[in-house]
């Protein structure tokens, strides 16, 4: 009875880890998906496109969109301004739920005039968007930087 339960147990792991990775590269794969069409709309408004590969961004977003299935705010969970992720490289912020592709947060982020402001203005150089699913919701966080 021992052994079989082990097996279960072993089982349930190699799958859940299995699924896992599978929703990280759909989810990796939006959130480039997001960057170019982010780079599509500001080249056709005239603008330099964002470049991406910044580490310390982009663990700045990856921290945002987990924060955010907790709190969902531009306030962090521990009452501090949405800046304080890394005050050092995160100048602008578009936060997002329940859309699950890359072009309906896009559309979303465009829709609002505040969002828009952040991805059309001329002076942001870098952008990273990172992804969180939970229970079903995707979480978006769009960090920009000089």
């Amino acid at each position: 009875m021992r052994n079989l339960i082990r097996r279960f147990v072993v089982l349930t792991l190699v799958l859940a880890s299995l699924f896992s990775m599978t929703a990280f590269a759909s989810t990796n794969a939006q959130t480039e998906a997001a960057v170019s069409k982010i780079n599509q709309i500001r080249i056709a408004a005239g603008l330099n496109p964002l470049s991406t590969g910044d580490a310390a961004l982009q663990s700045a977003a990856d921290e945002r969109a987990e924060e955010i299935t907790r709190k969902f705010s531009h306030t962090r969970p521990d009452g501090s301004a949405w800046y304080t992720v890394n005050p050092d490289v995160v100048y602008g912020e578009n936060l997002a739920e329940n859309y699950a592709t890359a072009d309906a947060v896009v559309n979303a982020w465009m829709a609002s005039p505040a969002h828009k402001a952040n991805i059309l203005k001329a002076d942001f150089t870098k952008v990273a968007i990172s992804s969180y699913e939970m229970n079903g919701v995707t979480y978006w966080a769009e960090e920009f930087c000089y």
